[in-house]
């Protein structure tokens, strides 16, 4: 069930994304929900491709704050 519930924060936040029009930080979001989920067996790798995945499939820009 700990994949399940972050999928389902995964969508939550690509479509919260898309009703405000707006650009999306797909790493910093990654990070937060790995952080929320580590029992869902994903790795902050893994949430950001599919958040990059889902950005894209909805018609939204990813975006990723620099490296510092």
């Amino acid at each position: 069930m700990p994949a399940l519930t972050l999928a389902v924060e995964i969508a939550d936040a690509v479509a919260a994304a898309k009703k405000q029009r707006q650009f999306f930080d797909v790493k910093s979001k990654a990070r937060e929900l790995a952080k929320a989920h580590p029992n869902a067996g994903a790795s902050v790798g893994d949430v950001t491709d599919i958040l990059e995945q889902e950005s894209l499939a909805a018609g939204l820009v990813p975006v990723s704050e620099p490296n510092l």
